[in-house]
């Protein structure tokens, strides 16, 4: 059973890890922005990442603060694995937040003479978002799948 556990969380960190990672460079949001006015108006549409977004960087801090937990939970012993097996869940959660808080509230920033028409969400912040439970849950898995090994093993 905490081989399957082990296998399973490791599936699960693999992907979240990937996708984790792709949402820190792919546009997380488009924004239309019409420059010029009256006949000599031109649209152009802007892509945006998640590190130029207010609050970001918040997102790339707890993203690899879940990567660390991960780490934690698959090499930790002891306390350490457990902390990582609880708080990686948890963090994931506050994670998902600070996501649905970016996404919810952005307004754009329009570039010197133009504004901004519409703003679409794009696939950086879907990654970032399917990403964290998969991150949460594996820590969870691998750490209760390592702890029945190691208790185990010490009987």
């Amino acid at each position: 059973m905490q081989r399957t556990l082990v296998r399973v969380g490791w599936w699960m960190a693999l992907f979240g890890l990937f996708g984790g990672g792709a949402s820190i460079f792919v546009p997380w949001m488009r924004q239309l922005v019409e420059t010029g006015s009256g006949r000599r108006t031109e649209p152009s549409v802007e892509s945006i990442t998640v590190l130029n977004m207010p609050y970001g960087l918040w997102y790339v801090l707890f993203l690899c603060s879940l990567f660390a937990l991960v780490g934690t939970a698959a090499m930790g012993v002891g306390r350490g694995r457990k902390l990582a097996g609880v708080a990686g869940p948890i963090l994931s959660l506050l994670t998902a937040f600070v996501v649905v808080g970016l996404i919810i509230t952005y307004d754009g920033k329009a570039p010197t003479g133009g504004r901004i028409t519409d703003t679409a969400i794009t696939a950086g912040s879907w990654l970032g978002l399917a990403s964290l439970p998969l991150l949460g849950f594996a820590c969870g898995f691998i750490a209760i799948g390592r702890a029945a090994a190691y208790d185990a093993g010490h009987a």
